[in-house]
């Protein structure tokens, strides 16, 4: 068993920001490549632990320790800590490297001294030659790697099918970080522990490297789609604005996680949350606008829940609160009710939008008027026949549903 400091153990840490996104891509970069280079002996990874990511063999040695550094200082004495902790991390490991985000002045070995038990540290180099790889640029790397890999397994290439294998891949590593972090707030483990006890196999790789894309036409190929559009925009913006210390990419990046790790039937309730006055599933259900719109709600109001559900709020005596997609403006606000409305009346009614609404007292929207009730508002409250009484405690409850504006949900949230 590998030996860890107290340090270590206590803070070790699932860091909630860009850089832990770009790290996990980072170690996804490097196991595939192992894999275009045929090494057999790689058998599983685990993210923050002993460092960034480790690779391990079969047997549970240690076959490379690797620390990933998104700092934007181009000269090697701003990385001088963080090397020489790479060196003294407590396992007897002569492959260590080091991953950085820019060019640096000096990339030479960090050499090793025995007299301080410190061991050999690199820079690492990418299949390009380069020895760093920016943040804008790791998806290009790790599409250009899924494509050799795909070459040198004789799998079939095309520009869908390797946006669908990088989406699994992702799925694959945020479902493991959500459950080490489920681990550690519920299962009285450590941080370094919940992350310790994670692993992600070499062959669950090769799984994602071999599936195949469903047909565009087909619910969960759209859901698919959303899912890839939410966290293809999520990722640009927390590379944006990871300078912006007035914004706490926290929360953001906590939803990314939970968003890339979602089964079907919570992306469906998440996809219908959004925007619910849609009447189906399609592709023209979301945008890049309405993902903005989403994802900046939860980028301003502090104090986002990811747990079991939707990510929402909560106010003790006001109840839950969901962030949507929606604007009402002057024009398209009865337009946007009255669909809402449809979607919840009678035989027509959508199912998913009902337990939605049922299951969330406020929605959080883009809009400029105070917070109204749905039956203030809908000209269909009251049409409802030929229901039981349970149901009509149901729908009592939906259209009791309050929209809210952003500005007056944060007040209210973190009053």
């Amino acid at each position: 068993m590998t030996a860890v400091t107290e340090q270590i153990a206590n803070s070790s840490a699932i860091p909630a920001w860009s850089g832990f996104v770009y790290q996990g891509k980072v170690a996804l970069y490097h196991a595939i490549r192992l894999l275009v280079q045929g090494n057999s002996n790689a058998h599983y990874l685990k993210v923050e632990t002993l460092e960034d990511f480790v690779i391990y063999a079969n047997n549970h040695e240690v076959i490379s320790l690797h620390q990933v550094k998104t700092m934007r200082s181009g000269y090697r004495s701003a990385y001088e800590t963080a090397l020489k902790q790479a060196s003294k991390v407590v396992d007897r490991c002569n492959s260590r490297w080091f991953h950085v985000s820019v060019e640096l002045d000096d990339v030479s070995d960090r050499e090793a001294n025995a007299a301080e038990c410190e061991y050999l540290v690199q820079f690492y180099t990418y299949h390009d030659g380069r020895r760093y790889v920016e943040t804008g640029s790791i998806d290009t790397r790790l599409t250009e790697i899924v494509t050799q890999y795909l070459g040198s397994s004789e799998l079939e290439i095309t520009s869908q099918l390797v946006e669908h294998k990088l989406a699994k891949l992702q799925m694959l590593l945020a479902a493991r970080v959500n459950l080490a972090h489920h681990r550690n707030q519920h299962g009285e483990m450590t941080k370094f522990e919940a992350a310790n006890s994670i692993p992600v196999y070499f062959s669950e790789i090769e799984e994602c490297l071999y599936s195949e894309a469903i047909q565009d036409d087909d619910y969960d190929a759209i859901l698919f789609k959303f899912r890839k559009t939410l966290l293809d925009r999520t990722d640009s913006l927390l590379d944006a604005n990871q300078a912006d210390y007035s914004l706490d990419l926290n929360d953001l990046c906590r939803c990314r996680h939970v968003i890339a790790g979602m089964e079907i039937e919570r992306l469906t309730r998440l996809y219908y949350s959004k925007v619910p006055n849609q009447k189906c599933i399609s592709l023209n259900g979301f945008s890049v606008n309405t993902v903005d719109i989403y994802l900046d709600i939860i980028a301003e109001i502090q104090g986002i829940r990811t747990a079991n559900d939707l990510p929402h709020y909560f106010k003790s005596h006001l109840g839950t609160f969901l962030p949507t997609a929606m604007q009402f403006k002057r024009t398209n606000k009865r337009l946007n009710i009255n669909d809402i409305q449809d979607n919840i009346s009678g035989m027509r009614g959508n199912p998913v939008v009902q337990d939605v609404l049922y299951d969330y007292e406020n929605l959080i929207v883009e809009m400029n008027s105070s917070p109204f009730k749905l039956s203030d508002q809908s000209i269909s409250v009251g049409r409802f026949t030929d229901i039981s009484e349970a149901d009509k405690n149901r729908l009592t409850k939906i259209n009791n549903v309050r929209f809210v504006s952003v500005s007056d949900a944060s007040s209210e949230i973190n009053d």
